[in-house]
């Protein structure tokens, strides 16, 4: 699949996200209104001054987000869910995330980095890669019982104070802290998935995952239901059951919501024309490509690209 998706590093996302309103006291973490001290592969902050909604980007850098407070919808690839106090939530580069509906008390506690950044820590490559892909049948968030919530602040709260006192050796403090962490994320995981029936993964639900992978990887050439049924050996008709069963949704709609996601992302953080993303998107006239748009937004895509997003194109 070639596209030419604007993937943002640490800085850009900070950048992306961050409310140039006015200037807001920062309880945690960096000041991101100043320069990082480490941009490349690793930030730790609160969502402290960011916009209250987040157009969808993606990214060349994991997110494992803590809430304390307040409430907010994510998306986050396929899965969309409410990121509610004491859950934690993770964000992969290898999929699309927005976010909306930020209450005014929305407090996160957030820590960015690349696999490079905890990867010169003692730990081997083969142990770490496990612990930051997990699953990807299950949603990316998992509510935590009191205890671990209090293990996981205090966790990111030493971060803190080692990154703000900067005493010798506090990267690599951090870093190990950061492994832990990732360790208490993967006990969560295990939790969630032992006590959901859901994930004993049927012969039903291996297929809808399937079909959602197939689409994530091939939505910019195949648009019709019986391409993926062939794909799966399944017929049309059953491919279209099993999604509807799974998600409320048929499976056109699966592979519409793909391009419509990928449409939006283009329009708000690229600085390509509605034409040339029509041709990107494989669309035969931009016309056509306006049509779809308009029945996902209820405008078209010249008019939502004028929006007052955040844009770095």
């Amino acid at each position: 699949m070639n596209t030419t998706t604007p993937i943002l590093d640490i800085p850009s996302t900070i950048k992306y996200y961050l409310s140039l309103d006015k200037k807001v006291a920062q309880s945690f973490g960096m000041d991101k209104y100043d320069e990082l001290l480490h941009p490349d592969n690793f930030a730790l902050l609160s969502n402290e001054g960011s916009v209250k909604k987040g157009m969808p980007i993606k990214t060349d850098h994991y997110a494992i987000i803590l809430c304390i407070r307040g409430t907010c919808s994510k998306t986050v690839g396929a899965f969309t869910f409410d990121v509610t106090p004491m859950s934690l939530h993770i964000v992969s580069p290898r999929y699309i995330t927005s976010f909306e509906n930020a209450s005014d008390d929305l407090l996160l506690y957030m820590v960015m980095f690349k696999k490079e950044f905890i990867a010169d820590s003692f730990i081997k490559q083969n142990v770490l890669d496990p612990l930051m892909d997990l699953n990807p049948a299950c949603p990316p968030i998992y509510k935590l019982s009191h205890a671990e919530f209090v293990k996981i602040k205090q966790l990111y709260e030493s971060m803190d104070e080692e990154y703000r006192d900067s005493k010798p050796f506090h990267l690599q403090l951090i870093r190990l802290k950061l492994v832990e962490v990732l360790y208490e994320v993967n006990r969560a995981f295990e939790q969630c998935t032992n006590s959901s029936p859901h994930h004993q993964l049927s012969r039903q639900y291996t297929l809808f995952v399937e079909f959602r992978n197939l689409v994530e990887e091939n939505f910019l050439e195949k648009r019709t239901v019986q391409e993926y049924a062939d794909m799966l050996h399944v017929s049309a008709k059953h491919l279209s059951e099993v999604v509807k069963q799974e998600t409320g949704k048929n499976a056109l709609q699966i592979i519409h919501g793909r391009m419509y996601l990928e449409a939006r992302l283009l329009l708000t953080t690229s600085s390509l024309s509605v034409k040339e993303i029509s041709d990107q998107l494989n669309f035969d006239t931009s016309s056509h490509f306006s049509r779809f748009f308009k029945k996902f937004a209820d405008e078209n895509p010249s008019e939502f690209k004028k929006l007052p997003f955040a844009s770095l194109s």
